[in-house]
Protein backbone atom coordinates (compact mmCIF):
# COMPACT_ATOMS: atom_id res chain seq x y z
CA UNK A 1 0.00 0.00 0.00
CA UNK A 2 2.64 2.50 0.71
CA UNK A 3 4.70 1.39 -2.20
CA UNK A 4 1.37 2.43 -4.29
CA UNK A 5 0.68 6.05 -2.47
CA UNK A 6 4.46 6.81 -2.16
CA UNK A 7 5.37 5.81 -5.70
CA UNK A 8 8.28 4.86 -4.91
CA UNK A 9 8.78 0.58 -5.09
CA UNK A 10 11.69 0.28 -2.29
CA UNK A 11 9.57 1.94 0.14
CA UNK A 12 10.19 0.05 3.07
CA UNK A 13 8.07 0.09 6.59
CA UNK A 14 10.12 -1.18 9.83
CA UNK A 15 9.98 -0.77 13.93
CA UNK A 16 6.66 -1.76 13.81
CA UNK A 17 4.97 -1.55 17.23
CA UNK A 18 1.07 -2.17 17.94
CA UNK A 19 -1.34 0.29 19.22
CA UNK A 20 -3.88 -0.25 22.33
CA UNK A 21 -7.45 -0.23 21.00
CA UNK A 22 -10.88 -2.04 20.97
CA UNK A 23 -12.79 -0.66 18.01
CA UNK A 24 -9.46 -1.39 15.32
CA UNK A 25 -6.26 -2.73 14.95
CA UNK A 26 -3.17 -0.35 15.04
CA UNK A 27 0.28 0.42 15.21
CA UNK A 28 2.74 2.75 14.53
CA UNK A 29 5.80 2.12 12.19
CA UNK A 30 8.26 4.11 10.27
CA UNK A 31 8.61 4.73 6.87
CA UNK A 32 11.44 4.53 4.41
CA UNK A 33 10.87 6.26 1.21
CA UNK A 34 12.84 7.70 -1.80
CA UNK A 35 10.22 10.67 -1.17
CA UNK A 36 11.25 11.89 2.20
CA UNK A 37 14.66 12.58 2.87
CA UNK A 38 13.85 11.33 6.43
CA UNK A 39 12.29 8.20 7.81
CA UNK A 40 8.70 9.25 8.71
CA UNK A 41 7.07 7.80 11.72
CA UNK A 42 3.43 6.92 11.14
CA UNK A 43 0.22 5.60 12.17
CA UNK A 44 -2.27 2.17 10.85
CA UNK A 45 -5.53 2.16 11.51
CA UNK A 46 -7.83 -1.36 10.46
CA UNK A 47 -10.84 -1.75 10.68
CA UNK A 48 -11.47 -5.32 12.56
CA UNK A 49 -11.57 -8.71 11.09
CA UNK A 50 -15.30 -10.41 9.97
CA UNK A 51 -17.28 -7.07 11.79
CA UNK A 52 -19.75 -4.77 9.87
CA UNK A 53 -18.32 -1.53 9.10
CA UNK A 54 -20.29 1.04 10.52
CA UNK A 55 -20.33 2.82 13.51
CA UNK A 56 -16.67 2.31 15.99
CA UNK A 57 -15.02 -0.19 12.81
CA UNK A 58 -15.61 2.58 10.10
CA UNK A 59 -12.45 3.72 10.02
CA UNK A 60 -12.25 5.55 6.67
CA UNK A 61 -14.80 7.52 8.32
CA UNK A 62 -12.75 8.37 11.45
CA UNK A 63 -10.29 9.62 9.14
CA UNK A 64 -12.27 12.32 6.53
CA UNK A 65 -13.67 13.25 10.27
CA UNK A 66 -9.93 14.13 11.45
CA UNK A 67 -9.47 15.73 8.16
CA UNK A 68 -12.15 17.93 8.01
CA UNK A 69 -10.88 19.40 11.66
CA UNK A 70 -7.48 19.75 10.40
CA UNK A 71 -8.22 24.00 9.37
CA UNK A 72 -9.97 24.70 12.62
CA UNK A 73 -8.29 25.11 16.31
CA UNK A 74 -8.29 21.21 17.28
CA UNK A 75 -5.27 19.81 16.87
CA UNK A 76 -5.78 16.37 15.02
CA UNK A 77 -3.59 13.62 13.73
CA UNK A 78 -2.31 14.88 9.87
CA UNK A 79 -4.60 12.01 7.48
CA UNK A 80 -2.31 10.86 4.84
CA UNK A 81 -4.23 8.08 3.09
CA UNK A 82 -7.33 6.48 3.37
CA UNK A 83 -9.55 3.74 1.68
CA UNK A 84 -10.68 0.16 1.26
CA UNK A 85 -9.21 -0.99 -2.05
CA UNK A 86 -9.35 -4.90 -1.55
CA UNK A 87 -5.70 -5.26 -2.75
CA UNK A 88 -4.26 -3.91 0.14
CA UNK A 89 -6.19 -5.28 3.57
CA UNK A 90 -8.94 -6.76 2.82
CA UNK A 91 -10.71 -4.27 4.89
CA UNK A 92 -10.58 -0.07 5.19
CA UNK A 93 -7.88 1.97 6.56
CA UNK A 94 -6.14 5.10 7.12
CA UNK A 95 -2.65 6.29 7.53
CA UNK A 96 -2.04 9.08 9.84
CA UNK A 97 1.11 10.99 10.53
CA UNK A 98 2.76 10.09 14.39
CA UNK A 99 2.13 13.15 16.84
CA UNK A 100 5.19 13.69 19.16
CA UNK A 101 3.29 13.74 22.58
CA UNK A 102 2.43 12.57 26.01
CA UNK A 103 -1.08 11.62 27.63
CA UNK A 104 -1.33 12.99 31.26
CA UNK A 105 -1.32 9.42 32.73
CA UNK A 106 2.20 9.17 31.44
CA UNK A 107 3.59 11.85 32.78
CA UNK A 108 3.62 11.60 36.86
CA UNK A 109 7.01 13.52 36.75
CA UNK A 110 5.16 16.91 35.89
CA UNK A 111 4.08 19.43 39.07
CA UNK A 112 0.10 19.29 39.71
CA UNK A 113 -0.12 23.01 38.66
CA UNK A 114 1.37 22.29 35.20
CA UNK A 115 -0.83 18.90 34.46
CA UNK A 116 -3.90 21.22 35.50
CA UNK A 117 -2.48 23.93 33.15
CA UNK A 118 -2.84 21.19 30.06
CA UNK A 119 -5.95 19.81 31.37
CA UNK A 120 -7.59 23.52 30.70
CA UNK A 121 -6.15 23.84 27.71
CA UNK A 122 -7.90 20.78 27.12
CA UNK A 123 -10.81 22.04 28.40
CA UNK A 124 -10.69 24.52 25.93
CA UNK A 125 -9.82 22.30 23.02
CA UNK A 126 -13.28 20.74 23.68
CA UNK A 127 -14.83 23.98 23.55
CA UNK A 128 -12.96 24.35 20.38
CA UNK A 129 -14.56 21.59 18.78
CA UNK A 130 -17.53 22.17 19.84
CA UNK A 131 -17.53 26.05 18.16
CA UNK A 132 -16.51 24.43 14.88
CA UNK A 133 -18.72 25.47 11.62
CA UNK A 134 -20.52 21.41 11.90
CA UNK A 135 -22.53 22.82 9.01
CA UNK A 136 -20.16 23.13 6.75
CA UNK A 137 -18.66 19.54 7.69
CA UNK A 138 -21.75 17.99 6.66
CA UNK A 139 -19.88 15.88 3.68
CA UNK A 140 -17.64 14.09 6.46
CA UNK A 141 -20.02 14.18 9.63
CA UNK A 142 -23.78 13.63 8.13
CA UNK A 143 -26.52 14.98 9.90
CA UNK A 144 -27.16 16.15 13.05
CA UNK A 145 -28.95 12.70 15.30
CA UNK A 146 -30.51 14.04 18.26
CA UNK A 147 -30.75 12.20 21.49
CA UNK A 148 -33.14 9.95 21.29
CA UNK A 149 -31.18 8.30 18.07
CA UNK A 150 -28.30 7.37 20.53
CA UNK A 151 -31.17 6.40 23.41
CA UNK A 152 -32.20 3.94 20.87
CA UNK A 153 -29.45 2.31 19.96
CA UNK A 154 -28.48 2.03 23.89
CA UNK A 155 -31.79 0.40 23.67
CA UNK A 156 -31.04 -1.85 21.01
CA UNK A 157 -27.86 -3.50 24.07
CA UNK A 158 -29.77 -3.13 26.73
CA UNK A 159 -32.85 -4.50 25.75
CA UNK A 160 -31.22 -8.71 25.33
CA UNK A 161 -32.06 -11.77 27.10
CA UNK A 162 -28.33 -12.54 27.38
CA UNK A 163 -27.43 -9.45 29.29
CA UNK A 164 -26.39 -10.58 32.99
CA UNK A 165 -29.01 -8.50 35.17
CA UNK A 166 -26.66 -8.48 37.95
CA UNK A 167 -24.64 -6.25 35.68
CA UNK A 168 -27.53 -4.34 34.84
CA UNK A 169 -29.03 -3.65 37.90
CA UNK A 170 -31.21 -0.31 37.94
CA UNK A 171 -30.39 0.71 34.05
CA UNK A 172 -33.85 0.45 33.29
CA UNK A 173 -34.93 3.25 35.85
CA UNK A 174 -32.40 5.19 35.00
CA UNK A 175 -33.48 5.06 31.65
CA UNK A 176 -36.85 6.46 32.25
CA UNK A 177 -35.52 9.19 34.52
CA UNK A 178 -33.52 10.12 31.80
CA UNK A 179 -36.33 10.14 29.33
CA UNK A 180 -38.70 12.27 31.42
CA UNK A 181 -35.94 15.33 31.62
CA UNK A 182 -34.22 15.36 28.43
CA UNK A 183 -32.60 18.96 27.94
CA UNK A 184 -32.63 21.45 24.91
CA UNK A 185 -28.59 21.50 23.91
CA UNK A 186 -27.16 22.88 20.83
CA UNK A 187 -25.88 20.94 17.94
CA UNK A 188 -22.28 20.40 17.24
CA UNK A 189 -19.42 18.19 16.21
CA UNK A 190 -19.40 15.45 18.88
CA UNK A 191 -16.48 13.57 19.98
CA UNK A 192 -17.87 11.35 21.86
CA UNK A 193 -15.31 9.94 23.94
CA UNK A 194 -13.32 13.02 25.15
CA UNK A 195 -11.71 12.38 28.35
CA UNK A 196 -7.56 12.43 29.23
CA UNK A 197 -7.34 9.38 27.59
CA UNK A 198 -8.05 10.57 24.11
CA UNK A 199 -6.00 13.92 24.20
CA UNK A 200 -2.59 14.32 23.54
CA UNK A 201 0.09 16.89 25.08
CA UNK A 202 3.19 18.35 24.54
CA UNK A 203 5.19 20.97 26.59
CA UNK A 204 3.09 23.95 24.85
CA UNK A 205 -0.34 22.15 25.09
CA UNK A 206 -2.71 19.92 23.46
CA UNK A 207 -1.24 18.09 20.53
CA UNK A 208 -3.87 16.31 18.99
CA UNK A 209 -6.75 14.95 20.07
CA UNK A 210 -7.16 11.49 18.81
CA UNK A 211 -9.89 8.28 18.85
CA UNK A 212 -12.76 9.65 16.99
CA UNK A 213 -14.45 6.13 16.69
CA UNK A 214 -17.59 7.32 18.88
CA UNK A 215 -17.84 11.12 16.67
CA UNK A 216 -20.98 12.52 15.72
CA UNK A 217 -22.96 15.07 15.10
CA UNK A 218 -25.17 15.89 17.94
CA UNK A 219 -25.81 17.46 21.21
CA UNK A 220 -22.22 19.06 22.22
CA UNK A 221 -23.05 18.17 26.44
CA UNK A 222 -22.50 14.64 25.65
CA UNK A 223 -18.83 15.31 25.64
CA UNK A 224 -19.21 17.80 29.09
CA UNK A 225 -21.39 15.13 30.75
CA UNK A 226 -18.92 12.34 29.86
CA UNK A 227 -15.73 14.27 30.56
CA UNK A 228 -17.32 15.69 34.08
CA UNK A 229 -18.47 11.79 34.55
CA UNK A 230 -14.47 10.65 34.23
CA UNK A 231 -14.08 13.88 37.03
CA UNK A 232 -16.46 12.76 39.09
CA UNK A 233 -15.51 10.53 42.53
CA UNK A 234 -18.88 10.19 43.10
CA UNK A 235 -19.28 6.94 41.79
CA UNK A 236 -16.60 5.67 43.83
CA UNK A 237 -16.12 2.65 41.17
CA UNK A 238 -12.55 1.27 39.36
CA UNK A 239 -12.66 1.93 35.61
CA UNK A 240 -9.22 1.18 35.39
CA UNK A 241 -7.14 3.09 32.48
CA UNK A 242 -10.24 5.10 31.72
CA UNK A 243 -9.99 7.05 34.83
CA UNK A 244 -6.18 7.01 35.07
CA UNK A 245 -5.55 10.82 36.26
CA UNK A 246 -8.30 13.38 37.31
CA UNK A 247 -6.55 16.67 36.93
CA UNK A 248 -9.90 19.13 37.24
CA UNK A 249 -12.74 18.89 39.29
CA UNK A 250 -16.05 18.89 37.51
CA UNK A 251 -17.06 22.28 38.94
CA UNK A 252 -13.87 23.20 37.15
CA UNK A 253 -14.36 21.66 33.60
CA UNK A 254 -17.70 23.31 34.02
CA UNK A 255 -16.47 27.05 34.55
CA UNK A 256 -13.44 26.27 32.07
CA UNK A 257 -15.75 25.69 29.08
CA UNK A 258 -18.60 27.70 29.78
CA UNK A 259 -15.76 30.79 29.62
CA UNK A 260 -15.20 28.99 25.80
CA UNK A 261 -17.96 27.98 24.71
CA UNK A 262 -19.46 31.13 23.67
CA UNK A 263 -23.19 29.79 25.64
CA UNK A 264 -24.48 29.24 29.07
CA UNK A 265 -24.48 25.82 30.02
CA UNK A 266 -26.56 24.82 34.01
CA UNK A 267 -25.83 22.70 36.13
CA UNK A 268 -28.94 20.90 36.01
CA UNK A 269 -28.09 20.25 31.98
CA UNK A 270 -24.65 19.18 33.28
CA UNK A 271 -25.50 16.78 35.62
CA UNK A 272 -28.28 15.25 33.29
CA UNK A 273 -25.21 14.64 30.57
CA UNK A 274 -23.21 13.18 33.34
CA UNK A 275 -25.78 10.46 34.20
CA UNK A 276 -26.12 9.90 30.46
CA UNK A 277 -22.64 8.89 30.73
CA UNK A 278 -22.82 6.97 33.63
CA UNK A 279 -25.95 5.23 31.78
CA UNK A 280 -24.07 5.09 28.20
CA UNK A 281 -20.96 3.65 29.72
CA UNK A 282 -22.75 1.07 32.32
CA UNK A 283 -24.37 -0.41 29.08
CA UNK A 284 -21.93 -0.50 27.03
CA UNK A 285 -20.23 -2.69 30.05
CA UNK A 286 -22.71 -5.00 30.38
CA UNK A 287 -22.78 -5.85 26.62
CA UNK A 288 -19.46 -5.62 25.67
CA UNK A 289 -18.63 -8.14 28.99
CA UNK A 290 -21.51 -10.60 27.77
CA UNK A 291 -19.46 -10.54 24.34
CA UNK A 292 -16.44 -11.35 26.08
CA UNK A 293 -18.22 -13.70 28.16
CA UNK A 294 -19.31 -15.78 25.30
CA UNK A 295 -16.57 -15.90 23.60
CA UNK A 296 -17.45 -13.28 20.99
CA UNK A 297 -14.76 -10.83 21.60
CA UNK A 298 -11.82 -11.40 23.68
CA UNK A 299 -11.85 -8.50 26.07
CA UNK A 300 -10.83 -8.64 29.90
CA UNK A 301 -11.32 -5.69 30.57
CA UNK A 302 -14.56 -5.20 30.45
CA UNK A 303 -14.66 -7.74 33.59
CA UNK A 304 -13.67 -4.95 35.28
CA UNK A 305 -16.31 -2.44 33.97
CA UNK A 306 -19.02 -4.91 34.66
CA UNK A 307 -18.23 -4.88 38.28
CA UNK A 308 -18.86 -1.02 38.12
CA UNK A 309 -21.73 -0.98 36.21
CA UNK A 310 -24.68 -1.36 39.41
CA UNK A 311 -22.67 1.55 40.70
CA UNK A 312 -22.49 3.83 37.24
CA UNK A 313 -26.62 3.57 37.25
CA UNK A 314 -26.78 4.08 41.36
CA UNK A 315 -24.75 7.37 40.95
CA UNK A 316 -26.87 8.53 37.48
CA UNK A 317 -30.07 8.45 39.78
CA UNK A 318 -28.29 10.34 42.13
CA UNK A 319 -27.12 12.84 40.00
CA UNK A 320 -30.77 13.17 38.22
CA UNK A 321 -32.09 13.96 41.90
CA UNK A 322 -29.44 16.60 43.05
Amino acid sequence: MLRVKTGDPGAQVCDVEPLPGHAAFGCRFVLRSAADPAPRKLVLRLAPEGVRIAGPADVVLQAKRMQSLADTEVPVPPILWYGDEPGFFGRPYFVAGFVESFKLAERPELRCDEIQRLARLGVRTLAALHRVDWRARRAAWGEPQPLAEEMRRLDHLLDRPTLDPRDVARAPQLRERLRAGVPETPPGCVHGDFQWGNVLFDERGVAAVIDWEMALLGPVLLDLGWLCFFADPGPGVDLGRMREITPLAPDEIVAIYWESAGFAVSRKDVNWFSAFACYRLGVLSCFNVMLHRRGKRHDPEWETMAVAAPRMFEHGLELLSA
